[in-house]
C-alpha cells in the first residue's frame, strides 16, 4: 500500500512539475460551442508541434471532471486530434481545455490552451427576441435588442452565428410579470442572426433553447459631423456656381432679347422712311 501511495504521489508531483513546458495548442468546437441537446459536438485540438498525444480535460464548478487522451495525426506540418462529444446532455456542459505530449514523456504536458465553455442548449422554453430597428442598419449606428421570457430566468445570452457574446445580462422583471434584459449593440455590429437564451444561476451551462433569429444586414457609412461640415460646403459650392451660371445665362438672354429689339426698332424705321421717299 505505501508503495503505491508513493508512486501516485510521484507521478502527481512529475505531472505537475513538467506541466507547461510545450506552447499550448488550440481548441477549437466545431461547429460551434453552443450544443443543442441531443446533438453532436467535435473538440478540435492542434499545433504546430508535432505531438504523439492530446489530453482533452473538463472542468465544471472549477474542478476537473474527466479527461480523454487521443493519439494525435500529422498532417500540415503540425499535429491534431479531433474528440467527438455526444448525442450531449447537460452532464456534457463546462469548460475544456486540451494539452499535447509525447509518447516518450507522457508526463511533461504542453501549456493548457485557452479554454472553451461548451454550453447545451435547449433544455427550457425558448424566449423572444425583438428590436426597434432593423434589419437593415447603417454602419455606427446603435441598437437595442430585448429579451423576454415567463420564465424566471437569472441571465439572459446572446449570440451571433452561434456564437456567445459576452457574459450575458442579468434578467430583471417587468411590471407586466415578465423578465427581460436589454442588449445595446454598436456601433460596430456585425451582419448576421442574433439569438438570445435564457439560463440559471446554478447551472450557467445549461441554457434554454434559442430564440427565433432576428437578422441585422449592416450597409454604409453613417456620416460623422466632420463629413457633415464637409457635404454641407460642397453643397454650398456647388449651389453658388449654378446661381453664378444661372445669372451669366440671364444677362446673356436680356442682352440678345435687348439687341433684338432695337434692331427691329431700326428696321421699322427705315422701312417707314423709304414709304414715305416713295410717296
Amino acid at each position: 500500500n505505501d508503495y503505491w501511495v508513493a508512486s501516485i504521489l510521484i507521478r502527481f508531483i512529475q505531472f505537475f512539475l513538467f506541466l507547461g513546458i510545450y506552447k499550448k495548442p488550440f481548441l477549437l468546437a466545431l461547429p460551434t460551442p453552443l450544443v443543442n441537446l441531443g446533438e453532436k459536438v467535435t473538440l478540435e485540438c492542434r499545433s504546430e508541434i508535432m505531438f504523439d498525444t492530446f489530453i482533452l480535460t473538463s472542468h465544471k464548478t472549477g474542478t476537473i471532471k474527466g479527461s480523454f487522451k487521443l493519439s494525435a495525426e500529422h498532417c500540415h506540418g503540425g499535429s491534431q486530434a479531433n474528440f467527438s462529444i455526444g448525442p450531449v446532455t447537460s452532464d456534457d456542459a463546462g469548460t475544456y481545455t486540451c494539452y499535447g505530449s509525447f509518447n516518450h514523456s507522457p508526463y511533461e504536458w504542453s501549456e493548457s490552451s485557452d479554454p472553451i465553455d461548451i454550453k447545451i442548449t435547449g433544455l427550457y422554453k425558448k424566449p423572444s427576441l425583438s428590436a426597434l430597428l432593423g434589419p437593415v442598419l447603417i454602419s455606427g449606428e446603435n441598437v437595442t435588442l430585448s429579451c423576454i421570457s415567463d420564465h424566471q430566468f437569472d441571465m439572459f445570452h446572446l449570440s451571433i452565428e452561434g456564437v456567445p457574446l459576452g457574459q450575458g445580462l442579468p434578467a430583471m422583471q417587468s411590471h407586466n410579470g415578465t423578465f427581460k434584459a436589454k442588449f445595446l449593440l454598436g456601433p460596430v455590429i456585425q451582419t448576421g442572426n442574433y439569438r438570445c437564451y435564457g439560463s440559471f444561476s446554478n447551472s450557467s451551462h445549461v441554457w434554454s433553447s434559442p430564440s427565433d433569429p432576428w437578422y441585422f444586414s449592416v450597409t454604409g457609412k453613417k456620416a460623422s459631423h466632420r463629413d457633415l461640415i464637409f457635404y454641407n460646403h460642397g453643397l454650398l459650392y456647388i449651389l453658388i456656381r449654378l446661381s453664378f451660371y444661372m445669372m451669366v445665362f440671364l444677362l446673356i438672354f436680356l442682352i440678345h432679347s435687348w439687341c433684338h429689339a432695337k434692331r427691329n426698332v431700326h428696321q421699322e424705321g427705315s422701312e417707314c422712311h423709304l414709304s414715305s421717299m416713295r410717296n
